[in-house]
């Protein structure tokens, strides 16, 4: 059985069709920016940051017995959760990230499209 033909299937309104063109956009545009930061993205040297040499904490355990000691695990857990982060948004982690947020992004809308319509 087609769709067309379906009496049970309501007709979609013009808001849900504007929300599956911005999300088929946002999936387009996202992913093609995406592949184009991935391939263009130079290869990351480990500890290079900003063209400053910066030790990671985790290449060192001194310094992590040390920010241990002084601040606890939480400390310990929220630094590398901020390196973690940090690496995100550099490189071809960056292309990873943009992909994600797009497909994401993307998916709300659809799903925003397929909230039925408030009768007034």
């Amino acid at each position: 059985m087609t769709d067309e033909l379906d009496p049970h299937k309501p007709e979609m309104t013009p808001y849900q069709r504007l929300m599956r063109k911005i999300a088929i956009g946002i999936l387009v545009c996202g992913l093609s920016v995406s592949a184009v930061v991935f391939v263009t993205a130079a290869p990351e040297p480990e500890d290079d940051y900003f063209g400053v040499y910066v030790t990671s904490i985790r290449n060192s355990k001194r310094q992590l017995l040390e920010l241990e000691r002084i601040g606890g695990k939480a400390a310990v857990v929220a630094v590398e959760l901020n390196e973690w982060f940090h690496g995100l948004w550099h490189g071809r982690r960056l292309a990873g990230t943009l992909a994600v947020l797009s497909v994401g992004a993307s998916l709300l809308c659809f799903l925003a499209a397929r909230i039925p319509p408030l009768d007034d």
